[in-house]
């Protein structure tokens, strides 16, 4: 669900109220485990309006059902108003991790379906640069203007394989007699762990696009 720019994703609703004290049991419909939700959701009301709530509380009622304590839900009149109210959180309060284990992200760059039958080399991925995912490329001088954000190319996986990303941001680093040094963000490539796994791999695209 995309409210004003953000994104929020469903993770249950809510399905009954427990005791008198303003609890409420939330019945997950997406996997997710109880120390990953984060310590903030947000309940639909209605025409579509997200409600900000504190999680004061959170324990495990059954498999799929957790019993929660929220600001603002004082008594048991108050909590009986969120009966069958959605429930979601805010994509941007999960790390990384998380996004990946609720299956929100994937976590490494989506192999290739449909590969172009002629394929052109335009780089070689040698090291990782920095925390954030970026990676080293060498590329040769000529396919310079070819570098901007937004294309698509494919990286050589172990096995003839490939894997289909596009580029996020580029830098140029440095130019060599045959070659310029690059610092490339790629989609999906977000830790220095995933661009460990690009370490010396080589990067076509289309020759259509060249």
């Amino acid at each position: 669900m995309i409210l004003n720019g953000k994104k929020y994703i469903y993770i249950g609703y809510i399905s009954d109220v427990h005791g008198n004290k303003g609890k409420v049991k939330l019945r997950l419909k997406r996997l997710i485990s109880p120390q990953s939700i984060p310590p903030r959701i947000f309940i639909k009301k209605n025409y579509g309006v997200l409600e900000e709530f504190r999680i004061k509380s959170l324990k495990r009622f059954r498999k799929n059902e957790l019993i929660l304590k929220l600001n603002k839900v004082k008594d048991k009149n108050s909590a009986l108003e969120f009966i069958s109210s959605d429930v979601y959180i805010f994509e941007g309060d999960l790390p990384r991790k998380v996004r990946i284990e609720i299956g929100v992200i994937p976590p490494f760059i989506p192999e290739a379906k449909d590969i172009p039958e002629n394929l052109e080399e335009i780089g070689f991925i040698t090291k990782p640069r920095g925390l954030q995912g970026a990676v080293a490329v060498i590329s040769p001088r000529d396919k310079e203007k070819i570098w901007v954000p937004g294309l698509k190319v494919y990286i050589e996986g172990d096995k003839g394989n490939f894997y289909s990303t596009e580029v996020r941001a580029v830098k140029k680093l440095r130019q060599m007699q045959d070659n310029i040094y690059l610092s490339v963000k790629f989609m999906f490539i977000n830790d220095l762990d995933s661009a460990e796994k690009l370490r010396k791999r080589k990067i076509f695209i289309s020759a259509q696009q060249s």
